[in-house]
């Protein structure tokens, strides 16, 4: 059985930890991750804070993921240290990186008519040595990839748009080329049950089925009126997506047989409602 590809996201940033900024950029590439049939196994949120990125990526690396995705830090400013954190977890040495700095260097010359490279443009195109930039179509900060072992590490700026941009370039064509399968998906909208009265039936399917997800999510109050849950079962592996269809079946049936105490006492069998 092939296991799909794992990847995992350090998002970096004071603003994401103090509520200022919510961190959209993870929840977009948690999208395509699996889209293309890769599994995230994880979203670490750290301060700019040299220390917490260097121990962060080398947390991260000793779970081996596949694809190690850092967002933020790649700017010119005092806090963008993303680059150096992770030239620090590595044991490499920042550098000047001639690519980088063309890169850098017709960005500026298309957006003023002085070229003057300060240091802290130049930053922006110093990478840890035997890394890579990778092009920005609509920023400044070139993304940057470097490999180390078998994880393939790529730092991408925080501003959406620009982290969109490269990601859609120079990481999705990496995603493809993994030829993994995005898992299936079946919705099931479960009316006039509260999550406390699914739980045993909902247990039962889960141990009859193991190679399949099972997530509840309560909507509404219960009690209310029309109490509603919304369960969505995934496939695992590919293997596990011919069981969709009949855990399914197997979980109505278990639902059919059980009754729960309604929100006044009365004992009611539990109606359910399918949805796609």
């Amino acid at each position: 059985m092939k296991k799909s590809p794992t990847a995992e996201i350090i998002s970096v940033g004071n603003e994401l930890l103090i509520g200022h900024t919510i961190d959209t950029n993870s929840f977009w590439i948690a999208k395509r991750l699996t889209r293309f049939g890769w599994t995230l196994q994880r979203i670490t949120v750290l301060r700019d804070s040299l220390e917490a990125i260097q121990d962060g990526v080398r947390g991260a690396l000793r779970r081996n993921p596949n694809l190690l995705i850092t967002l933020g830090g790649l700017g010119p400013t005092h806090d963008d240290m993303t680059l150096k954190g992770v030239g620090l977890a590595l044991g490499k040495r920042l550098a000047l990186n001639p690519e980088a700095f063309a890169m850098v260097k017709a960005r500026y010359s298309a957006l003023e008519a002085s070229t003057g490279l300060t240091r802290f443009r130049r930053k922006m195109a110093t990478l840890p040595e035997g890394a890579i930039p990778l092009p920005n179509p609509v920023g400044t900060a070139p993304g940057v990839a470097i490999t180390i072992d078998k994880t393939r590490l790529v730092s991408l700026p925080g501003v959406p748009s620009e982290m969109k941009a490269i990601f859609t370039g120079s990481v999705i064509p990496i995603l493809i080329a993994s030829k993994g399968q995005a898992p299936l998906e079946v919705s099931i909208g479960l009316v006039g049950i509260i999550e406390s009265a699914l739980a045993p039936a909902l247990d039962r399917t889960r141990k009859a089925f193991p190679r399949l997800y099972f997530k509840s999510h309560p909507r509404g109050r219960e009690g209310g009126v029309r109490t509603l849950i919304q369960l969505h079962v995934y496939s695992v592996d590919r293997e596990s997506r011919v069981q969709l269809d009949k855990a399914i079946a197997y979980l109505l049936r278990e639902l059919s047989k059980s009754a729960y105490s309604g929100p006044k006492g009365q004992e009611k069998p539990a109606r359910k409602m399918l949805e796609s």
